[in-house]
This record gives structure tokens, sequence and C-alpha cells, in this order.
């Protein structure tokens, strides 16, 4: 059996590190692996009560976290598999909060996934169904804004088996007599992701592994040189110059915000001024884009004639409103002349 190769360890060696835990395969293997691997980690894990044996799961996980002496922190939010596409959503959300709130209670500086190389393939062909960019194919970040209580805290991320397939995960696991659980619900095909991956994404990976490998480390390069860099951004604003590129980092500054972009948004915030999801204002003058969160406040009549000097779009008069340090800001990179 070959051996596993994590990717990115000398990220993980001095740093604070959290493991997104579940005592899934992926999560299982990439558990001992860093044991083995001699990186210092805790654990966070979730019981969304989906299955009988969720209780099992965590007790089991505090169990083995006892073991190897890791501290593991759990959160229990019961939720209704039969909501399809919507628990998927909440699930997600109720995870980085979680994520987000431990990272910064506890000062964590990396957070520590177990996606590995079917999950990026599945991601592939999920961002292929819906008409995306290589920016959007290309997969995950590599660091994420965490937000709790009004704090803010960049955090970096790291997914060590990102070139690694289940397959081999699985083997591992089997061949050293390691405890692991299934997810019933993975194989409930009305979940898109479940879909893919029981009618294209496995059989691909078993076919095409060396080839899927290399390509998806291309397209990732690809996106760190066609990205670009903000002009400025803090935890809830940002500035972009306008390019044809531009569209992915709106797209990821509003995914730091929260909010995930639809399609037609992405087109409509590129034709004019606009509110996304009732949350996120994204603005432009000639040069620029900004976004922030969207925020209606009654505003004294020096501030609005400041604004109209300076040419602060009316939709982000509101957010620079409560942050006039931003005013600064602006005028130091001069988008609003």
């Amino acid at each position: 059996m070959p051996k596993i190769e994590l990717l990115n360890l000398d990220k993980l060696k001095d740093a604070k590190c959290l493991l997104a835990f579940s005592y899934g395969v992926d999560s299982a293997a990439l558990f001992h692996l860093l044991v083995r691997g001699g990186v210092e980690f805790d654990c966070a894990f979730i019981n969304y009560k989906t299955r009988d044996q969720s209780d099992t799961e965590e007790q089991f996980a505090k169990e083995l976290c006892a073991k190897f002496g890791k501290q593991i922190y759990t959160k229990t939010v019961p939720l209704d598999l039969q909501n399809g596409s919507n628990f998927e959503q909440t699930a997600r959300q109720i995870r980085h909060s979680f994520f987000d709130e431990i990272c910064i209670k506890f000062d964590y500086e990396t957070l520590i996934f177990a996606h590995q190389l079917n999950d990026a393939l599945e991601w592939l062909f999920m961002q292929l169904s819906k008409g995306s960019g290589c920016v959007g194919l290309s997969g995950f970040d590599e660091t994420k804004i965490a937000k709790f209580n009004g704090i803010s805290k960049k955090i970096n991320i790291v997914r060590p088996l990102l070139n690694t397939p289940k397959s081999e995960l699985l083997d591992y696991l089997k061949n050293n007599n390691l405890k692991y659980f299934i997810d019933s619900s993975n194989f409930d095909t009305k979940f898109k992701r479940n879909f893919i991956r029981a009618n294209f994404s496995d059989k691909f990976i078993d076919e095409f592994r060396s080839g899927v490998t290399k390509s998806l480390e291309l397209l990732r390069a690809d996106k760190k040189q066609l990205l670009g860099d903000f002009v400025y951004e803090d935890e809830n604003f940002f500035i972009v110059r306008k390019s044809p590129n531009a569209i992915n980092l709106i797209d990821i500054a509003c995914k730091k915000l929260g909010v995930l972009m639809s399609l037609k948004t992405r087109n409509e915030c590129l034709k004019t001024d606009c509110v996304i999801s009732h949350k996120i204002s994204v603005t432009s003058d000639e040069n620029y884009y900004f976004i922030a969160p969207f925020v209606v406040k009654i505003m004294d009549k020096k501030f609005k004639e400041k604004c109209r000097i300076l040419g602060v779009p009316p939709l982000l008069r509101g957010f620079i409103f409560e942050r006039l340090e931003l005013l600064d800001i602006l005028k130091k990179y001069k988008p609003l002349s």
C-alpha cells in the first residue's frame, strides 16, 4: 500500500490547529495521520442528530481525543435531513459559525479540513453544472475571516488530503484496524453532491487519478494568477480594481461576508450598483468596485454633502457613516475621483 503524503505539513508544525472532525472515513484517517506526523491539534465536532448513531459517534470522538490528549469542542444542533439542499446549506452555516467561534475564543490560527481528491473533483463537477469559470472550478479557499461576537480574525485553512483519493484513506483505516463511521446520508442521491459522487466523480477518480490530481493542481495555480489581489480589504470592506477578472474577487468578498452569489447576481453587480440578499452592497465608480455590508442609516447633511463631493456611491454611504475612518482609506487609494 502506498504511503499517504500529507500536503502543507510545514504550515501545521508551529501553528495552533483545529481539526474539523466528524469520525467519518476522511477525518478519522486524517486524525491518525496528523498524530503520526507529529502535528499538534485539537478537534471540533458537531452532532446534527440526523442518525440513530449520532450520539455514539460523538461519544467515540470524545474517547478518541481523550486517548491522544486532544481537546474536543462539541455542539449539538438537531437538523431534519428531509429539507434537501436546505439541510446542506444550514449544516454548512452552523459548522462554519461554530469553527469561527472556537478559533476566536481559543485563539486557533489554522483550521484543518479533511477534504480529499474525490471531494475536489465533486466540487469541480458541481461548479460545472452551475456555469463557472476557472476560479470557481479550482475549488477551496486557503484563508477565511472568522467572526464571532463582533471580533474578526484571519484563519489559515489547510487541507492535507487534497491529493489523496478516498479509497486510499479507507484502505489505510482498514489495514491499521482504525475505527470510523459511515454517514448513511452520503448515499442519498437527492443531494446533488451525492448524485455526482455516485454517478461520476468516484468512477472518474478510479480511472484517471493521476491526471485529475495534476489538473486540479494546475487549476489552483491558475486561480492565484487570475485572481490578483484586493486593493484594500479588512474584515468587512473590500475594494477591487476593475478588470476582466474583478467578478472573482467580488465573489470572494461576498463569500467572506457570508453570502454566496448566484449567476444572476454576478451579472447584475457588474452592470449596476446593487444589494445582494438584502445584506451586501456592491457599488462602483469608473475604476473600482466596493463591497461592504448594506447598512441603512439616518445621516446628517454634512456627511451627505461630503459623500456627494467625494462621489461615495449612495448604497455604500450607510456603512461608511458607521466607519468614518474609511473615508481616509478611500482618499488614499483615490477610488472616488
